[in-house]
Order: C-alpha cells, then sequence, then structure tokens
C-alpha cells in the first residue's frame, strides 16, 4: 500500500467501519439495557474501540498500513469476540445473529439492476477481507447471468481461534449479510460444495 493516504485508504477504513457497525449492532440489538452496557465495556477494555472522523484526521500518516492493519485486526477481534460470548451464553442466539446480519443488509442493497459482476464489486466494497495487498479473493467465472470466485486464503479464521470460537459462524453470518445485500435485486448468492462462492441470476 502507498506510504501517502490516498483513495484505497479511505475504501478500506470504510469497510472497517461497516464491519464495526455490524458487530455493535449484533451487540446491542442482543444483549439490553444494563447488559449491553457491560458487554459493550468487557469487548472495549479487552480489545479497544475503533476512532471516530475523517481519517485523515484520525490515522498515523508517518505508518498508514500498520495503522489501518491493526484497525482490520481490532474489528475482525470484536466480531469474533461478540459472537462467540453470545453463542456461549445460549446457542440459539446464532439464529438471532444471523437474522440481524441479514437486515443490516437489507440496509446496504445492491441496485436492483446490478449484473453479477456489479454485485461482486459491490460486496468487494462491503465486506472486509484483510487488506488489498492480501488480495483474497480470485474470479474464477465471469459471465454474464454469473460470476464465481474463490478465497485463497482464509485471513478471519486465526481470529477466531484465538477466542475458541468457530469459524464456521462467521461465514453463515457473511452468507446472511450478503443474501440481505442482494434482497433487493435480482440476483441470488449460492456457495459451493467446493468452497468457492457465486452470484447469478435467479
Amino acid at each position: 500500500m502507498s506510504a501517502f493516504l490516498g483513495p484505497i485508504h479511505t475504501w478500506l477504513f470504510n469497510k472497517i467501519k461497516i464491519q464495526d457497525e455490524l458487530t455493535q449492532l449484533i451487540v446491542t440489538q442482543m444483549n439490553a439495557g444494563e447488559g449491553n452496557e457491560d458487554f459493550l465495556q468487557q469487548m472495549d477494555k479487552r480489545y479497544g474501540t475503533l476512532e471516530t472522523g475523517e481519517l485523515a484526521e484520525i490515522i498515523d500518516e508517518s505508518n498508514i498500513h500498520g495503522w489501518l492493519q491493526e484497525r482490520v485486526s481490532l474489528v475482525e477481534n470484536r466480531l469474533a469476540y461478540a459472537v462467540t460470548m453470545l453463542i456461549e451464553e445460549n446457542i440459539s442466539n446464532i439464529e438471532k445473529i444471523y437474522d440481524i446480519a441479514y437486515k443490516f443488509g437489507m440496509e446496504h442493497v445492491v441496485e436492483s439492476s446490478a449484473a453479477p459482476k456489479d454485485a461482486f464489486e459491490y460486496l468487494e466494497n462491503i465486506l472486509l477481507n484483510g487488506m488489498p495487498c492480501d488480495r483474497v479473493n480470485e474470479i474464477s467465472v465471469d459471465e454474464a447471468d454469473r460470476i464465481v470466485w474463490i478465497q485463497r486464503t482464509d485471513i478471519h479464521k486465526s481470529y477466531w481461534d484465538m477466542i475458541h470460537g468457530n469459524i464456521e459462524y462467521y461465514y453463515k453470518i457473511r452468507e446472511a449479510l450478503i443474501k440481505g445485500l442482494l434482497s433487493g435485486s435480482r440476483l441470488e448468492f449460492n456457495l459451493h460444495e467446493d468452497g468457492s462462492f457465486e452470484i447469478r441470476e435467479k
């Protein structure tokens, strides 16, 4: 990544903020009242909180890449912690979390006329997949009515392993989120047995 602050850094930070917004939503909707405040305090104390404001005003311009990598780790840890702790309280909570993720996606829907390739690019602007240099997703099929991609490396699992969580919950949450994002379009999302992902016209 560039040593100078540029659009790619703002793009990444926006994705970081979106993931943290989802985590905050999960916590606040799953824990009402005093329990919610206690849970948030525990999570904030353990992992810290994401700064607010314009990126140019809060980033360490002498260490742009390192600063952003730390924030990626921060929001990945917060999501893994929140979901794992909520499931430990009650395994049935996971279904509620899926519903929250789906509805969160509905608040950020792709354009109704989007083609599969457009939707994929939209997801790349929403979903956090490490740093741009990680190059996590690789398109394997690019056709007018469908697009298929593979995940070259799992950059999320280590965060869930550290909290003794189940990475499968992460991908189910992401699946629910994506389906919410596509809910206003003529597209559908599929996860294939070989581990590849697909967006296609219905």
